[in-house]
């Protein structure tokens, strides 16, 4: 065994969990995404408050699923058995399960799909839809159950689209829950309707109070402000305010983004609108669309035979005659009109809008030659004619063009289509296309931004929704990378008619503001309502009038403390620029040169990069590099050190999750740790070899894993070797003493010849300082429960507590994160003397910035280097120089989070306060009425059962106000210190 990289290996999973808990947010950025400046500023503030309840109110398109998927994975870093509910919408579920596994590290159970209800025991994170909720007459018993006992984080995702009915269920079932979050574009808080449900959710204990007095949650939210403007007396300090708004502010757990305020870092959009003078032919095929659609109820809905034949009227000439020759066989003035157009669209074929895209294409490819565009056609028959058409204007296009049909709507030939969509793009990937043709669908979750980002509308869907869809497969958030202040343009152009239907549909889309911005989820009744208004549009060949646009930076929730509220734009943009500028946790052993602009994920991503280096030339494990088999994308490979080309497994220093021992070919495991690797579309599977074959013998692929924090595979390496390093390196085992070749350019030659180096990680709450989930008194007020029920109830106000705790270390760790201490020392002549920490850092750093990436590797010495009591001596000194830093680490520590800590205390007191009032009010009405009739002790039971809950509220009000006062004290930070060390003799070739 190679003693020196075994221990490099060692102290880069310590510096990966001070990563994690650094520039990390606690796991939180471990995602496959990059964060953008209001999702790091959302993330913090969700994770550090008291309690995770809150709504994300952001537009459309600024990425609440993955801050969510950011929240989940750092409460799962943090306790690895949380899990997490998430119920949405039928149409959503598809693209949770999707991101949770892409992006989340998590592949999730689906309610239904997982046998007789009972729930997947496994996954962290299980998917519901709404109706998976419910019981109902005549549709059986519920599919899952929102239980708090089995779920710790509640996720309701878009709850303005559900039924009414299973929103209220969905509320009610938060009560218990120790966290949720409501994710919602649209939330209608300005609705009382849709507002109580939402605030029953992140409120609880107003809530509680306004069933117990019949009034609105608004109301008493108003009335906690009130009281708390009163306490203040006037004050006009800022501060004051501020601590006002965390406790009692009616938004302080509501988060709302909008597009135009990170316009600097979203794609924005540059609408062009063109409008024709039809030709002769084309107004006669107006006029007869409107003869079609004149007893059209739109009411009724916009499909059917009329709207389809109105449509077609809309499109190419050779879309419409197909419509006319039809019309023209039913007899009747309509069907002679329909006969003179049929017979002018022979002589005159001609088509306005043809010329219009010529000069719109013409013009843009003066200025840039390789850029695509997509065009929106309406049905294949345009399609065919301008597939026929572009080629003789424009001769490169000859093989230059694709075109994306509408699939067929079986699953299994949507499985095949999706394979043919992707290959149809591949063209315009390489840039050997400059055109996609498509009808008036595109598959929603299908990426376009990477293909082109211009979309032109030859024809327009009539369908809201649809036009939503195709601009938002172009409008999507990108790599953020230097993106600020690139402004990537969406260009739109709509080439419209005058007089025509779809020039009115046009008119009331931009009126809404769907040209400008993503449409908000719309529950099915709003879009039925959205389509009836464009249907009526197009009978009357009109835009409709007094419409405002749907979506607004508004929350509808009035508040007195709104000017108070902390969590300002400019705080977060301040926050993101302090966060860019932060380096990588030392020694973050980069393989690369650092670059001035590159955020630290881009430098974790190469020290993860060079870690990985160095694990392969240690021989602990095999990481190789493959391609795929089907369409050569690049990917990593890990598995034990082999004996023999793909034989069996050799020694690793533990076990790999995810792997099995047997052989390459069955125990590999596939990765990506680069997010710019991440394929558009992005993939779940990969296929390693032409070998691999499911039960049936059709060809199976292999979950691709992305490698960061929160990923079993990542997670796994971390665990296995930071408990090698205590193992082998720790200060119950004597010092391991190894000579280390250093090749030619290596950073540490000059340094030693001998040298000692311990490190250590430094947390300032690491998990032993968390209190037990029960203490003795606590026990005493569970065993008088006499029943399940009962003792459940008050489990769950000592697990609510537990939570508690866990959201004071989330915090103290966000405020001041840990660190990765480092002592090193070298042998002088005449004695050992103090490294500097980079000296010690260098040495650590077995690859050398030569570029041969030639690597330094240990041997075992035949005799000892030093003396083990000269050794151990040396060890003594560097460990109270640890210690030392500790100790001076803990007083900037308290001086840093001493603020974060009033805070979290008066959010705490206010929460134990209003739970203990709830509690006591419960308990006088009960006492107060006694039972008219039946047995008495029932209701002295339900009488001693109150008591008991409000006893243990008090405890915990009381356990939780000592804790947060010894650690503001200073006395529990910290911990003890667990290092390592290692004796180095550095050999160099002379």
């Amino acid at each position: 065994m190679d003693h020196y990289l075994r221990f490099v290996n060692c102290v880069q999973a310590l510096r990966r969990r001070v990563s994690a808990l650094d520039i990390g947010l606690g796991g939180a950025l471990g995602v496959a995404a990059d964060p953008l400046p209001h999702q790091i500023a959302t993330v913090r503030r969700v994770l550090a408050d008291s309690h995770i309840r809150h709504l994300i109110s952001d537009e459309v398109g600024l990425g609440k699923t993955v801050q969510a998927l950011m929240i989940v994975n750092a409460l799962r870093w943090q306790h690895s058995a949380h899990r997490t509910l998430v119920i949405a919408p039928d149409n959503l579920l598809a693209q949770w399960q999707e991101e949770c596994w892409i992006r989340g590290h998590v592949m999730p159970a689906i309610a239904g799909s997982i046998g007789d209800g009972i729930q997947d025991e496994l996954s962290p994170v299980t998917l519901a839809r709404p109706r998976d909720l419910m019981t109902r007459p005549g549709q059986g018993a519920r599919t899952i159950s929102a239980d708090p006992a089995v779920f710790d984080l509640l996720i309701v995702d878009e709850p303005q689209t559900m039924p009414r009915d299973a929103l209220q269920a969905i509320s009610q079932a938060a009560d218990e829950f120790r966290q949720v979050l409501v994710l919602s574009a649209t939330p209608r808080l300005g609705d009382p309707a849709w507002r109580e449900p939402i605030l029953r959710m992140i409120e609880p204990e107003a809530a509680a109070l306004a069933r117990m007095e019949g009034r609105s949650v608004a109301d008493i939210l108003q009335d906690r402000e009130e009281a708390t403007i009163a306490d203040l007396d006037g004050s006009d300090s800022p501060e004051d305010r501020t601590q006002g708004f965390l406790k009692s502010g009616a938004a302080r757990r509501i988060i709302r983004n909008g597009r135009s305020e990170w316009g600097e870092f979203l794609p924005q959009r540059r609408n062009h609108e063109v409008r024709l003078q039809p030709l002769t032919f084309e107004r006669m095929r107006h006029e007869i669309a409107a003869l079609v659609l004149a007893d059209a109820d739109p009411a009724e809905g916009i499909q059917g035979p009329a709207w389809t034949a109105a449509r077609a009227l809309q499109r190419s000439a050779r879309a419409a005659r197909t419509v006319l020759t039809e019309l023209s066989t039913r007899g009747g003035s309509l069907a002679q009109l329909a006969e003179a157009a049929r017979i002018k669209s022979l002589e005159d074929p001609g088509d306005s809008r043809l010329e219009a895209l010529l000069d719109i294409l013409s013009e843009q490819w003066c200025h840039d030659e390789d850029r695509a565009f997509i065009i929106v056609c309406g049905d294949n028959p345009t399609i065919d004619m301008l597939g026929a058409a572009l080629p003789r204007y424009f001769p490169f296009l000859s093989d230059g063009i694709s075109v994306l049909r509408r699939p067929a709507a079986t699953d299994v030939e949507g499985v095949t289509n999706l394979r043919e969509i992707q290959e149809t793009l591949a063209p315009l990937l390489s840039g050997e296309s400059r055109l996609l043709l498509v009808g008036d669908w595109v598959q929603a979750g299908l990426n376009l931004h990477h293909v082109a980002q211009g979309i032109i509308f030859f024809s327009l869907p009539w369908e809201i929704d649809g036009i939503d869809q195709l601009i938002g497969r172009v409008d999507r958030l990108g790599p953020t990378g230097d993106r600020k202040g690139s402004r990537r343009v969406i260009d739109i152009w709509r080439i419209l008619i005058e007089g025509s239907q779809e020039a009115a549909i046009a008119d009331t889309v931009a009126a809404l503001g769907v040209f400008d911005a993503p449409l908000p989820p719309l529950s099915p009744s709003e879009l039925a309502e959205l389509q009836t208004v464009l249907g009526r549009a197009a009978i009357g060949r009109k835009a409709a009038l007094s419409l405002a646009p749907l979506t607004g930076n508004g929350t509808g929730l009035p508040s007195r403390f709104k000017e108070a509220d902390p969590f300002t734009n400019q705080q977060a943009a301040d926050g993101f620029d302090q966060w860019r500028q932060r380096p990588c946790p030392a020694p973050a052993m980069l393989s690369e040169r650092a670059r001035p602009m590159d955020t630290p994920i881009r430098r974790e991503e190469r020290a993860i990069g060079a870690w990985l280096k160095a694990i392969t030339a240690s021989s602990d494990f095999d990481i190789g590099y493959r391609r795929d088999k089907v369409d050569d994308y690049g990917f990593q490979t890990i598995w034990y050190h082999g004996v023999g080309e793909r034989g069996r497994a050799g020694d690793s220093p533990f076990a790999l999750p995810c792997a099995s021992r047997e052989n390459w070919m069955s125990g590999h495991v596939p990765f990506i740790y680069r997010r710019a690797d991440i394929s558009a579309p992005p993939r779940k599977i990969v296929f390693t070899d032409d070998g691999e074959r499911s039960g049936d013998g059709e060809r199976s692929g292999r979950p691709l894993r992305f490698f960061d924090h929160g990923a079993e595979l990542h997670d796994g390496l971390v665990a296995g070797y930071t408990a090698a390093c205590f193992n082998g390196f720790g200060t119950a085992k004597p010092v391991v003493q190894t000579s280390v070749r250093l090749p030619e350019g290596h950073p540490a030659r000059g340094i030693g010849p001998l040298v000692i180096i311990s490190a250590a990680q430094i947390d300032p709450f690491p998990d032993g300082l968390l209190p037990p989930l029960w203490t003795p008194r606590a026990k005493e007020i569970l065993e008088t429960a006499p029943t399940d029920a009962q003792r459940r109830a008050l489990s769950a106000d000592r697990y609510a507590l537990q939570a508690l705790f866990h959201a004071l270390q989330r915090k103290i760790r966000i405020a001041a994160p840990a660190r990765l201490g480092r002592v090193g020392s070298w042998k002088a002549r005449d004695g050992w003397q103090d490294l500097t920490v980079d000296q010690a850092d260098l040495c650590l750093q077995p690859i050398t910035t030569s570029t041969n990436n030639a690597l330094a590797k240990g041997r075992t010495p035949l005799v000892p280097l030093e003396k083990h009591e000269v050794v151990n001596v040396i060890r003594s000194r560097q460990l109270a120089a640890i210690t030392s830093q500790v100790e001076q680490h803990k007083a900037s520590v308290l001086n840093s989070v001493r603020k974060e800590l009033v805070g979290f205390a008066l959010q705490a007191s206010a929460h134990f306060q209003a739970e203990i009032r709830n509690r006591e009010l419960a308990l006088e009405r009960r006492r107060q009425s006694p039972p008219e009739a039946g047995p008495v002790e029932l209701w002295q039971g339900q009488v001693a059962a109150l008591e008991r809950s409000l006893e243990m509220a008090r405890l915990n009000y009381s356990e939780a106000t000592t804790f947060i006062r010894d650690i503001a004290g200073g006395s529990v930070l910290f911990g003890g210190i667990q290092p390592c060390t290692v004796l180095l003799a550095l050999v160099t070739d002379e």
